[in-house]
């Protein structure tokens, strides 16, 4: 019995090592020819010139969904980020580097990798029995029986292949996925980013505004106390500075707000950052079919969904391959109550009659099917939202380029001739109808901010649109003009106009 037990041990380890075997070359061949898509990034990407050549900019802001040098979230948020200047490319990076959600988002990938371990690992371990009956009666020369096996279930249709296809494309669809919420992170750093210099500079037109009126409420004091004008005026003008006045802290506030929401995307609770900036930046081409041929190319959220079809396709191999079951096959070694033994080979095995898994293949079909017309919404969508930033950025454009070619020039020129005239003692001309140019001027001024502020909301629109958040922190050259004439750059942050000038006491 002993030798029996010998010789069953041998053919079953023999078997079961010739099983694993083949299946582990099976895998490691297939690992050879289906690697895995390396990780995608966000600012590698190659941008595009007027013509939709691939280009790469100097400087480009290099963070990838695999950066080794990310700080943890426990080190984030213990170690602030301390006084520094914020530029948009630099706020695009300390907040992929820092923001908390990222780093959770990231922690996807461990999921996507065991995974694939749990793919290439033989799903089935092998089944032992071991039976033990004692025999008594005539012609009974062995009081115990036994009997023992050793059996495993076999693929034989390539579902470990179908199975390991799935799971690498489950791992590039996770990096993809968080491709994606980088870029979103990156997109919304630089609209805070943008919020913040756009309210910062309202208010600094709202102090202009009330340094100047302040200066008008003292003219006119001298002139009121000289008999130039009545004391209504003063009334008037001190009003001016209330009014202004009042504005103050909704301006204020407006900062505090929007520095509260970049501090949110940079994952930090230190509030000694400045910002560093322009409102109006590049964009290296307007065409739409360049941009839409680069959208299809780079957005990652479509290139999930173009990895979600082979994840897809994978898995209804896998049923289609499944469909039948697996065969059950082992050694066997029998001793029964005579004293003889038998050696063999059980083959078993369910019989596909009643279920052959249709269910499970249309349901895998349909999550094929829908995979497919996913990636082709997404490609509408994609085209669609390229073309509403270049609607968006087209207007904003417009609207901010004619304050700077028009709007504000005249109006300074109006400020600057109405204090002539006030200088020249022109009849009719007063220091209230100074004031009320120099009160146009300043609106005027802090439209054009606003004009500002929608061109660089659209530029953000369009660096979500395309898939590359370089579009909105501007580090491509401009695009060169398309008509005959350069279009009118935008002028510098204007002074506030001169204050009016005392004039001298009447002589005796």
């Amino acid at each position: 019995m002993r030798s029996g037990l010998i010789r069953l041990v041998g053919i079953g380890g023999i078997g079961l090592s010739t099983v694993m075997t083949g299946c582990a070359h099976s895998g490691d061949r297939f690992q050879d020819r289906r690697l895995p898509l390396p990780p995608p990034t966000l600012a590698q990407r190659p941008p595009l010139n007027t013509r939709g050549q691939p280009q790469r900019p100097e400087g480009v802001v290099r963070v990838s969904a695999s950066t080794p040098s990310s700080p943890s979230p426990a080190a984030a948020s213990s170690t602030p980020p301390g006084p520094q200047t914020m530029t948009p490319d630099g706020a695009v990076r300390f907040a992929l580097e820092n923001n908390p959600s990222l780093q959770a988002i990231r922690e996807q990938r461990g999921f996507a990798q065991g995974g694939l371990v749990i793919a290439k690992t033989y799903p089935y371990n092998p089944i032992t029995q071991f039976n033990f009956s004692g025999a008594t009666g005539p012609g009974v020369t062995t009081p115990l029986t036994q009997a023992h096996k050793v059996t495993l279930d076999i693929e034989l249709f390539g579902q470990r292949r179908f199975r390991q296809e799935a799971a690498y494309a489950t791992l590039t669809r996770t990096e993809w996925d968080i491709a994606t919420q980088e870029l979103l992170v990156a997109v919304a750093a630089n609209r805070a980013f943008n919020t913040v210099l756009y309210r910062q500079r309202k208010l600094d037109v709202l102090e202009d505004t009330i340094k100047l009126n302040d200066k008008v409420v003292e003219q006119v004091k001298k002139l009121v106390e000289l008999g130039r004008l009545r004391p209504a005026d003063l009334i008037v003008a001190q009003t001016e500075l209330d009014a202004a006045g009042a504005q103050l802290g909704q301006g204020r506030t407006a900062v505090a707000f929007a520095r509260a929401d970049l501090r949110r995307q940079f994952g930090t609770i230190d509030d000694s950052f400045r910002v560093e900036g322009d409102l109006d930046l590049p964009v290296p081409t307007t065409e739409f079919e360049a941009l839409a041929a680069a959208a299809l190319e780079k957005r990652p959220d479509l290139q999930s969904r173009k990895i979600a079809v082979a994840e897809a396709q994978g898995r209804l191999n896998l049923q289609i391959a499944d469909r039948y079951g697996n065969p059950n096959i082992g050694p066997l070694f029998d001793a029964n109550e005579s004293g003889n033994r038998f050696y063999g080979i059980q083959i078993g095995g369910p019989i596909p009659v009643f279920n052959q898994k249709t269910g499970e293949i249309l349901q895998a079909r349909a999550t094929f099917a829908q995979a497919v017309a996913g990636v082709r919404q997404f490609e509408v969508q994609s085209a669609q939202d390229v073309q509403a930033a270049l609607a968006r950025y087209a207007e904003s454009r417009k609207w901010a380029e004619r304050y700077a070619a028009e709007v504000l020039p005249n109006l300074r020129r109006a400020v600057e001739d109405m204090n002539k005239l006030l200088q020249q003692n022109e009849p009719g001309v007063d220091v209230l109808k100074v004031i009320g140019v120099q009160r146009n001027y300043l609106t005027a001024f802090s439209a054009y901010l606003d004009a500002l502020y929608e061109v660089s909301q659209a530029r953000a629109d369009l660096a979500a649109a395309v898939g590359d958040p370089a579009l909105a922190v501007g580090l491509y050259a401009a695009a060169p003009p398309t008509g005959s004439s350069p279009a009118p750059k935008p002028p510098a942050p204007l002074p506030a106009p001169a204050p009016v000038p005392a004039p001298a006491k009447d002589k005796p």
